[in-house]
């Protein structure tokens, strides 16, 4: 195989493994980089809380990680599209002391905390914790908010740049920490003493699977459509984007 078909084969390896975790239903968990909770893992989920005097605390099946002692609790991408139409309706709780439903599955659940593991495809309560979590396109900060999201066993989390690593070390074998820090990623090697890319010039062409660095942000292009490189251009991503989300391939600045 020429070099150009083994980069082209390595770049189409890149963006079929992301749309996988995509359609698999990855979520988004800040300073994740392929975090899966289990029975095995307990450490890696939020401890169960389901009391009624306590549902600004409640959690039931959510992955959790501390990252520079701030505390993040998965939404369970509780506003994805995928979950329209899924029970409760509301995703959102505005009262849970007043919501039924929260109410019923604290009834049911709070005297079973291990069912959380093995947890099946039922929406679970859990207040998302982090870093202002905004939700942008109907302008709510989610953070605190009691939701209803998927259960987080046996389900990779991410967040954008643990994405990125996470695809690029399963198909090309090699680590990228860091890269997202370089000026010049030509500067820097990789494990096997190679130059970690190259910097995309105003007006090349975007490739699928280049890597995208913004402020606060890092994504894949799918390279579709074709278009040049402006810093002022919208790119089809593919992406760990969003807490409420999870992970995707959508259009985004």
């Amino acid at each position: 195989m020429s070099n150009e078909a083994l980069c082209d084969h390595t770049r189409s390896e890149i963006l079929s493994l992301s749309k996988r975790l995509a359609d698999g239903g990855a979520h988004y968990l800040w300073g994740a980089e392929g975090l899966k909770p289990s029975s095995g893992a307990r450490q890696f989920y939020a401890p169960v809380v389901l009391s009624k005097d306590k549902i600004d605390e409640t959690s039931f099946c959510a992955a959790t990680i501390t990252v520079e002692k701030v505390v993040f609790v998965c939404a369970g991408r509780c506003l994805h599209p995928d979950l329209a139409g899924v029970a409760p309706k509301s995703k959102l709780v505005p009262s849970p002391k007043d919501d039924a439903n929260v109410q019923r599955f604290i009834d049911q659940y709070q005297a079973k905390p291990s069912s959380q593991y093995g947890w099946g495809f039922d929406l679970t309560p859990r207040v998302i914790r982090g870093d202002k979590i905004m939700d942008y396109a109907h302008n709510i900060d989610l953070t605190d908010k009691l939701v209803w999201g998927e259960g987080c066993d046996d389900t990779l989390h991410f967040d954008c740049g643990g994405f990125v690593r996470y695809v690029v070390k399963q198909v090309c074998g090699v680590s990228i920490a860091g890269i997202s820090g370089v000026p010049d990623p030509a500067t820097k090697m990789n494990s096997h003493n190679k130059p970690m890319g190259s910097l995309v010039a105003e007006g090349d062409t975007v490739l699928p699977a280049d890597i995208l660095v913004y402020s606060g942000h890092i994504a894949f292009a799918t390279g579709l459509p074709v278009t040049k490189y402006s810093k002022n251009t919208y790119y089809n991503l593919a992406q760990a984007e969003k807490c409420h989300r999870g992970s995707d391939l959508r259009q985004a600045a």
